[in-house]
């Protein structure tokens, strides 16, 4: 992945597809000009590519060349190149609005833009096909339609109109594999593969917008859209391609192969929900389970593993207004180390990890499961004893201070004696608030502090 110029990352496939739009029309170009070189040359084959089969018109010709090179001067995105392709697409959305209006008003519009006119004439006469039909013409209209909303910077419309441009031509093909000709009509073979490859490298234009670059994504969701796309395609075109040829054999049973085909469909298509369901979940699942770590890596102390000083607030207030609900008494304890400074500057910073961890390992087996330790920041921890009264919160902050000067941390109480710990203690009442009563318990601390150290007040 490289950082596009909007700041986001431009996943590989949807660069490889960026850049094959302009190669592409180039090629499209080449094929307008090989029929146009057909009918100059009298080589008939250059503009019908299967006997007795319909011709690409030279108008139709001249469109795609115009497209063609259109699409490669937009996918250069020089100034001048930009004005080209607006000028290519004017052209032939004028050319084709022409021959749309003359079908449909029975007039002749087009014969005096019509290259080789004379020659496309002596063909009639002789009874072979060489016309754009009406099929040719929405398929060039909705290319330059999509090239213009492109130079236009409309992604999301020019996404649009490119799927159904690729539409037209796919059912031309579909015409040509099963052999039925009222699929493509008057579009010869020729017509039908430069328009596909126009309506390709224009969507391939807009590969770094919308529904197609998801699925173009390299992450799961990409890659299951893909497989789903080309399963999509392939397998109910086989399955038609098996009937329809069974249906013109006239063999037997046509009927019931008809019920099977619709039954394989259905299937296939439940098929492919079930796919999707089950990688969808697997991502929300995934999903699901990061939110869940970063809700608790928010709450929660790195180092120590208890909760940290946005979770003891939340649960003190819930208490706080648990224990005004139903009566009884709530106190806190704030706990503080002594001269722990001492502990990073003679024995290093990871020692000093080493004692917290240790300590609030301890803190979290002295006191009840219904009660909260906390660590609050550096070397102050918070403990939250719920349900009792000021002689049995005396007796936990004393307990509290008995464990910790016994703790035994190798490396440090075996080389320079115990730890201890001040500590402050307050009831919440119930008029005071928490940050009250935390106030009052740093205040309680500090007289433990100034009176000596390692003592509860």
């Amino acid at each position: 992945m490289t950082v596009g110029t909007d700041g986001e990352r431009q996943w590989r496939l949807v660069r490889a597809i960026l850049t094959v739009s302009g190669p592409l029309g180039s090629a499209c170009a080449l094929f307008g000009l090989l029929a146009l070189a057909g009918y100059f040359g009298h080589v008939e084959a250059l503009y019908r590519p299967l006997a007795n089969g319909p011709a690409t018109h030279p108008l139709t010709a001249l469109c795609v060349l115009l497209l063609g090179l259109g699409i490669r001067e937009e996918s250069r995105g020089t100034p001048s190149g930009i004005w080209l392709a607006r000028i290519f697409t004017l052209l032939v959305l004028g050319a084709v609005t022409c021959r749309l209006a003359e079908a449909a008003l029975g007039i002749d519009l087009t014969s005096w833009i019509t290259p080789f006119h004379g020659e496309v004439l002596r063909e009639q006469q002789l009874g072979r096909e060489n016309r754009m039909g009406v099929n040719s013409a929405v398929m060039l209209l909705s290319i330059a339609f999509t090239l213009g909303l492109h130079v236009l910077k409309a992604p999301s419309l020019s996404q649009l109109t490119a799927s159904v441009a690729i539409a037209i031509p796919a059912v031309s093909f579909t015409g040509y594999a099963y052999g039925l000709q009222h699929f493509y009509g008057q579009m010869s073979l020729l017509t039908a593969t430069a328009g596909l490859g126009l309506a390709c490298a224009t969507l391939a234009m807009t590969a770094d917008h919308g529904g197609f670059r998801s699925m173009l994504s390299p992450y799961i969701g990409g890659k299951v859209a893909r497989m789903q796309a080309l399963a999509g395609y392939l397998i109910p075109t086989a399955l038609g391609y098996i009937l329809v040829r069974s249906a013109i054999s006239g063999a037997g049973g046509d009927q019931s192969l008809f019920g099977v085909f619709v039954v394989t469909i259905c299937w296939f298509i439940i098929l492919m929900i079930s796919v999707s369901a089950f990688f969808l979940e697997r991502v929300d699942f995934a999903r699901r389970q990061a939110e869940i770590k970063l809700a608790k890596a928010a709450r929660t102390d790195a180092l120590t593993g208890l909760p940290n000083r946005r979770q003891f607030f939340e649960v003190a207030q819930r208490e706080v207004e648990r224990t005004r609900r139903n009566g009884g008494q709530l106190w806190l304890v704030m706990v503080d180390l002594d001269h722990f400074k001492h502990v990073n500057d003679t024995a290093g910073h990871a020692m000093g990890d080493h004692v917290l961890v240790a300590v609030s390992a301890l803190l979290s087996q002295s006191v009840r499961k219904v009660d909260l330790v906390a660590r609050i920041g550096g070397e102050e921890f918070a403990v939250l004893v719920t349900d009792t009264h000021q002689d049995g919160c005396l007796r936990v902050a004393e307990s509290l201070r008995q464990n910790i000067e016994l703790l035994s941390v190798p490396g440090w109480t075996d080389l320079q004696g115990p730890m201890t710990a001040s500590l402050g203690c307050a009831r919440l009442g119930e008029t005071e608030t928490f940050e009250e009563a935390m106030h009052a318990a740093d205040e309680a601390l500090y007289r433990a502090k100034k009176a000596g150290r390692n003592q509860v007040a």
